[in-house]
C-alpha cells in the first residue's frame, strides 16, 4: 500500500505546471529523506510519539532545499533573496533620481530599482539580452517555483498528518 506521502507526491507531479524535469529535480531534495518520512508515518499510525523525529526531518529538509536553491546560481554566497549591486551614475542622472524619489515620497534605492527593472524587462522583450542568459534565468525560475511547491507540499502533508493524530 502506498503511503500518504507517496500519493501526495505523485498527485503533485501529475498536476504541477512546472516542467517534469524541474519538478523531479526539486523532489530530489526529499528522496533521500523519504525513508525518514515513512518511519514517521509508521510511528503516527502506531500512535507513537514522533515529535523529535519530525523536528529533525524538517530541519534536514529545509537545509537540503536551501542548498539546492543556492546551487541554482553557482555563485550564491548566501541564501538571501536579493543582492546589493553598486553602480556609478552620472551626477545629472543621480539628481533626476533624487528629485523623482522626493516627488513620490520614496527612497532613492526604490526608484533606482524601478529603473533597473523596467530597463531589463524592455531589453529582454527586445532581445537585447543574450538568449543563453534568458534560458538560464527561466530555468532557474522554474526550479525555484518547483522547490517552493515541494516545500508547500510538505507543509500540506504535515497538516494532514496532524489531523490524523
Amino acid at each position: 500500500m502506498l503511503s500518504n506521502w507517496s500519493k501526495l507526491r505523485d498527485e503533485w507531479l501529475d498536476s504541477t505546471a512546472v516542467p517534469t524535469g524541474d519538478a523531479k529535480w526539486a523532489l530530489e531534495a526529499l528522496i533521500n529523506s523519504e525513508e525518514d518520512l515513512f518511519e514517521i508515518e509508521q510511528k503516527i499510525r502506531n500512535k507513537e510519539d514522533a515529535t523529535g523525529k519530525v523536528k529533525n526531518f524538517k530541519k534536514k529538509v529545509k537545509e537540503i532545499i536551501s542548498s539546492k536553491e543556492i546551487s541554482l546560481d553557482d555563485i550564491a554566497l548566501n541564501t538571501s533573496n536579493s543582492n546589493k549591486v553598486q553602480i556609478s551614475v552620472p551626477s545629472n542622472l543621480t539628481y533626476l533620481l533624487k528629485v523623482w524619489a522626493a516627488a513620490e515620497g520614496r527612497d532613492l534605492s526604490s526608484v533606482a530599482f524601478q529603473c533597473l527593472e523596467t530597463g531589463i524587462r524592455e531589453m529582454k522583450s527586445k532581445g537585447s539580452i543574450p538568449a543563453v542568459a534568458i534560458n538560464r534565468y527561466d530555468s532557474a525560475c522554474q526550479k525555484r517555483i518547483a522547490l517552493a511547491e515541494v516545500n508547500n507540499l510538505l507543509e500540506k502533508y504535515e497538516i494532514a498528518q496532524n489531523e490524523i493524530k
